[in-house]
């Protein structure tokens, strides 16, 4: 694989992926900032409304660990346009509906795309990308991805307000045909496909575990841990992970195999990279919602706070990624965690301020960009080949799903602060301040983990025996 040079039809199929996944979250974050308008239009309250996001979210993790058998089963061609092709049209549904439960049909067929599409970049790298210009094309990829959330809160706020929240859905639906046209010229095969048999019982297992687990974190803000629903949620979770882990020990070809776990360093990997986005996401609820509860700041004030963040974690893919591919995966990761902890000290010692907050932001992200894609790409790497297809679905699970663990926890911390009080920004300001200092815990973990997979990281791939 190392003699092999990158083709531009290589390059051009990776961005075609790259940039389905590009409007599929670009979506997500642009819609979150119309979420008043549509609750006027559509006659919701915020707990319907947000399963806008929610739903997407929980399909989306559902159809990402089906990765592995749709990998093996069907050419990357066939996914890449099931995948548009479903999302074009659940694009158009939005576009031209004015009724809640058509809107989040369609953007259940969008999470459709996105489950599909978004490991399909991965596994086409992994793949076909000559081992020393995989990190490269790893960044490039997460470049054009970031920017999703770096653009969409600015740009779903200036369409919603002067156009119209459906006009977000018409400006993104020729991006989308466009990729989609791209990638059927350019996106190859190479590895042979084979009739691999679907683990539905697995698949069920992991959904409950996935369901179980986002009912459980959105109703701990509102509603608690100790009532019915919430416990019988929790216990759908465990039920489903504890459940596959024993079935799957036994099941010849399982939908994903818990040898990979066997890999201490593949683990910790994963592990690090669940905190250090739970952590990511709180900072992303956290942030605009103190600019504007506790400063009195607009929502594009607090949206823009964001984005120079968002923009330096896309840039610092690509640098990484370079760097990933000569010097190996210890000095990009050092770097990275280096500004995620210098981050974090300063989230929690400066003042909550509109600039403090926003160099904050920037610190942490530019430790993201180096850290996330390099993280991942060291883990896999480290796998037997047989096993990549699996390491990069559970890579693009848990990050699209620690993304809502995130978004609770933030949530549930300040919203116990929030209750009863008589004084709402210094409740706010306070709860904002305890969700930093759990946090700092995180990151304390996260990084002990993440220095734990660099000692390692010289080590050759693993091949697990049966």
């Amino acid at each position: 694989m190392s003699e092999k040079v990158l083709s531009p039809r290589l390059i051009l199929s990776i961005l075609a992926i790259a940039l389905l996944g590009f409007t599929d979250i670009m979506l997500e974050t642009a819609l979150n900032v119309s979420f008043p308008a549509l609750m006027k239009q559509l006659h919701v309250d915020s707990a319907t409304v947000q399963w806008l996001t929610s739903g997407v979210i929980l399909l989306t993790s559902m159809i990402v660990i089906m990765s592995p058998w749709l990998k093996a089963r069907f050419s990357n061609r066939s996914q890449f346009m099931v995948a548009g092709v479903v999302s074009l049209i659940g694009i158009f549904i939005d576009a031209t509906s004015n009724q809640f439960g058509l809107i989040l049909f369609g953007r259940l067929l969008q999470g459709v795309g996105a489950g599909v599409g978004l490991p399909l970049m991965n596994n086409v790298v992994f793949e076909q990308v000559p081992d020393n210009r995989r990190g490269t094309m790893i960044g490039l990829a997460s470049l054009i991805v970031s920017f999703s959330p770096a653009l969409g809160p600015a740009f779903g706020g200036f369409l919603t307000a002067y156009y119209g929240w459906h006009m977000i859905f018409w400006v993104v639906l020729p991006i989308q045909l466009f990729a989609l046209i791209v990638g059927w010229f350019t996106i190859q095969q190479i590895d042979p496909l084979k009739k691999a048999r679907f683990d539905l019982i697995g698949w069920l297992l992991l959904s409950c575990f996935f369901v179980g687990g986002l009912i459980t974190v959105d109703r701990l803000s509102g509603h608690g841990l100790f009532n019915i629903l919430s416990l019988t949620a929790l216990a759908v979770m465990l039920v489903g992970i504890f459940g596959y882990y024993f079935y799957a020990q036994k099941e010849e070809e399982p939908l994903l195999s818990p040898k990979m776990f066997a890999l201490p360093m593949f683990r910790q990997a994963v592990l690090a990279a669940v905190l250090i986005q739970v952590v990511n996401l709180t900072f992303n609820y956290a942030i605009p919602m103190g600019l504007q509860l506790v400063l009195k700041q607009s929502s594009s004030v607090a949206g823009l706070s964001l984005f120079p963040g968002a923009i330096g974690f896309a840039i610092m893919s690509i640098i990484s990624g370079n760097l990933y591919d000569r010097f190996g995966p210890k000095l990009p990761n050092a770097i990275g965690l280096g500004f995620i902890v210098l981050g974090m000290v300063w989230i929690v010692l400066v003042p909550f301020t509109v600039w403090s907050m926003t160099i904050a932001f920037v610190i942490t992200q530019l430790g993201g960009g180096f850290w996330f894609g390099n993280n991942m790409t060291n883990a896999i790497s480290h796998l037997d080949r047989v096993f990549h297809s699996a390491g990069n679905s559970i890579f693009s699970a848990v990050n699209n799903y620690s993304a809502a663990v995130g978004i609770a926890l933030a949530a549930s911390i300040i919203s116990i602060f929030q209750k009863g009080a008589t004084n709402l920004s210094a409740a706010t300001l306070n709860g904002i301040q305890w969700t930093y200092r759990f946090d700092v815990i995180l990151i304390a973990l996260a990084v002990y983990l993440s220095l734990k997979v660099m000692k390692d990281a010289g080590d050759g791939p693993m091949v697990i025996k049966d």
